[in-house]
């Protein structure tokens, strides 16, 4: 009596001989898998081209705001700085000023005779 499933498996070590052989490899592949694919390509291509473009329309959008953002950071930055320059242009000024008369009141302290 013969194991069950023999008759399978003998079926299934021929159709693996048959796929084996390079003629009936080359046969398949030439009228079965390459047109399979060229259609499935064929319809395919139009949905990877606008794929595509959404994704470079997408990154450039990207670097489009991230450029803008750079520009307005940097245009405050430099607003802040000349606002805040004409205070401390002044302070500096004011606070010469002071070091110069209190430069001058004392050299003519040291040279006053007592």
């Amino acid at each position: 009596m013969s194991k069950p499933g023999t008759m399978v498996y003998s079926i299934l070590d021929r159709t693996v001989q048959f796929f084996q052989e390079p003629k009936n490899r080359e046969r398949i592949q030439q009228n079965c898998l390459d047109p399979m694919l060229r259609y499935i390509l064929d319809r395919m291509f139009p949905y990877i081209i606008l794929t595509c473009i959404l994704f470079s329309l997408i990154l450039l959008m990207s670097l489009t705001s991230v450029g803008l953002l750079i520009f307005q950071l940097h245009m405050s930055s430099k607003q802040a700085v000349a606002q805040a320059l004409p205070i401390s242009a002044a302070t500096v000024a004011a606070n010469a000023a002071t070091v110069a008369v209190n430069a001058v009141s004392e050299i003519m302290l040291n040279q006053a005779p007592l």
